[in-house]
């Protein structure tokens, strides 16, 4: 009987060691796994706050860009309302202008037919104001005795010439022209000779 019992004592004693062994084994694998766990847990939320963060650095440019885009699309509208007020007044002064011219050409037409002592005054008015013509790139179409061009010159009138070489001239300017960097703003309105030969119409 007492054998046995010691007998049975050892097994139990080795049966709960066993029990012990294995479930420190289980207790410890467990731990491991719970470390690593953590670890992947940490370095996950490691990845999670660089990614937030670089989202919001993301975000944070994206809306700087944005920003950006919409000043420069602003800049774009205000530069675009500029020149289109710089544009209408430029066509305004240069009416007034061509306006100007027309009037002094006519005065100069009346006072080199009737009153010659006015007309250097009025020449020098107009020289006076040349350099400041020639400086904003505007040019008068005045000039008589030169070949007839359509893109320059309004013919209004016609007048008979024998001489072939006087053909299709300029006989005389009724009103100048405006060319404003190299542009054609208002053509001159003249008088221009027309070959007739015996038996034709001067046609213009």
């Amino acid at each position: 009987m007492g054998i046995f019992s010691f007998l049975k004592n050892e097994e139990k004693e080795a049966e709960e060691k066993a029990f012990r062994l294995k479930t420190e084994e289980m207790l410890t694998k467990l731990t491991e796994e719970m470390k690593k766990g953590q670890e992947l847990t940490e370095n996950l939320s490691q990845d999670i706050r660089q990614v937030s963060s670089d989202v919001r650095r993301h975000d944070m440019a994206l809306e700087d860009c944005l920003d950006a885009l919409e000043e420069q699309q602003e800049e774009q509208r205000k530069s675009r309302d500029q020149v289109r007020k710089l544009e209408a007044e430029q066509e305004k002064l240069l009416k007034f202008l061509s306006v100007y011219q027309e009037q002094l050409w006519g005065m100069k037409r009346y006072a080199g037919q009737n009153a010659p002592e006015w007309l250097s005054q009025l020449e020098l008015m107009e020289k006076a104001a040349e350099g400041a013509r020639l400086s904003s790139g505007i040019a008068w179409i005045e000039e008589s005795g030169v070949q007839v061009d359509y893109a320059l010159h309004e013919v209004i009138e016609a007048r008979t010439t024998s001489e072939e070489a006087m053909d299709m001239r300029v006989a005389e300017i009724y009103s100048p022209g405006v060319i404003w960097r190299g542009e054609v703003k208002k053509k001159a309105r003249v008088a221009a000779y027309r070959l007739e030969r015996e038996g034709q119409k001067s046609v213009l």
